[in-house]
């Protein structure tokens, strides 16, 4: 079992906005880098932003934090919504060397989300 946890100051600037969903792949042999879900997918600092931007888009501020567990990442960001800034979170599942985005509702529902780490399905199910 992979486990990685790591809270984050806000980020801001043009570098935060510059990263795209391509920065999925990563090496792993660094001290920040943990991968998954094969060994392909990378954890780390600027995967979870990049997630968390594609996620959230235009609405993206910054990131909280993320962790990543038996092929799972969650990501808490700050976004806004109708210029009031709110906490969301976001489940990805490792597929190979990407992350895909789950949906909420399919995972939160009665029976869904049944791999899913329970602590990451708490989360994201408290925040719906």
């Amino acid at each position: 079992m992979t486990s990685f946890k790591k809270t984050l100051m806000p980020l801001a600037g043009a570098a935060a906005l510059a990263l795209t969903l391509a920065a999925c792949g990563g090496d792993s042999s660094s001290d920040d880098t943990s991968a998954i879900g094969g060994g392909e997918a990378a954890c780390d600092e600027a995967t979870m932003t990049a997630n968390a931007q594609g996620a959230a888009g235009s609405d993206f501020v910054s990131m909280n934090s993320y962790e990543c567990s038996d092929g799972y990442a969650i990501v808490s960001a700050i976004t806004t919504s109708g210029g009031m800034e709110q906490t969301s979170v976001y489940l990805f599942e490792a597929e190979g060397p990407v992350w895909a985005l789950e949906q909420a509702d399919a995972v939160c529902a009665d029976g869904g989300g049944a791999d899913v780490p329970t602590n990451f399905r708490d989360e994201l199910c408290a925040l719906r």
